[in-house]
């Protein structure tokens, strides 16, 4: 068996009030693989919010009481002045949720006011077989793949499709991804060899990509066949004029 990075995320606008009051938030698996999670991640108005988690299948809670958010997931900072750090939760050791079942996420807003939460689980999907990377290359060349046409600008309130062209003398596994931007924005991955997303919903980029100095290092790696082209489907929510880029830090793999 291999793991291959992905992201499971929810989005929810959370009803104003004083913590008392949960709600329930199905995050549906995918029926073709178990997903195992490491890190959590979120973005929201304002972190005054509780969380429960419950791993539906068996009915467990993996929390007890009302832990706050900023207690069990990570959110970016600005450390020495830098931008989109990615400074996620470490959970002590993996959990495994089954395919094709729900994980419940509770939330309960403390605010009274407005709040949007944005939540990512970071880990890896059980795939069968021999993982891609592990026979034998002829070498193995460190490498960084950018935005093709360079940094990208979009409008207020629009969308784009940048892409990541993989050279055709090498395959690529991914290990790491850092970005710029210069305000908020929605990204959803896809892979056009295998047609195959990178999550189950479109993530606030603050969710996805560090730095130079805190990098997200992907717990799963992701292998991306040689001559492939990487998609992605960035939509801007600034309301304001948006550059981003990003990048795919990983090595090139010689057959």
């Amino acid at each position: 068996m291999w793991k291959e990075y992905f992201i499971y995320g929810i989005s929810k606008t959370l009803t104003a009030g004083t913590g008392t009051s949960f709600e329930s938030n199905n995050m549906r698996i995918d029926s073709d693989a178990d997903f195992e999670f490491n890190k959590s991640t979120y973005v929201a108005t304002n972190d005054r919010i509780k969380l429960k988690y419950k791993d539906d299948s068996i009915g467990r809670y993996l929390t007890k009481g009302q832990p706050d958010i900023k207690a069990i997931a990570g959110r970016n900072i600005l450390p020495m002045g830098l931008s989109n750090s990615f400074i996620p939760f470490i959970w002590p050791r993996p959990y495994i949720i089954s395919a094709g079942t729900n994980f419940v996420v509770e939330t309960a807003d403390y605010s009274n006011a407005a709040n949007t939460l944005r939540l990512a689980f970071h880990g890896g999907k059980i795939r069968q077989g021999e993982a891609p990377w592990k026979k034998r290359f002829r070498a193995a060349v460190p490498f960084v793949y950018s935005f093709t046409n360079g940094s990208q600008t979009v409008t207020a309130n629009s969308t784009i499709t940048p892409t990541i062209e993989v050279d055709i003398d090498a395959h690529f596994l991914v290990q790491k991804i850092t970005g710029i931007r210069t305000g908020e924005a929605l990204v959803l991955i896809n892979e056009g060899a295998r047609g195959r997303e990178w999550s189950n919903v479109a993530l606030h980029i603050d969710n996805f990509i560090g730095n130079g100095s805190f990098p997200n290092i992907l717990m799963a790696n992701r292998f991306i066949l040689r001559g492939s082209v990487v998609s992605f489907n960035i939509q801007d929510i600034s309301g304001a004029s948006n550059v981003i880029d990003i990048d795919l830090i990983g090595v090139k793999l010689y057959e």
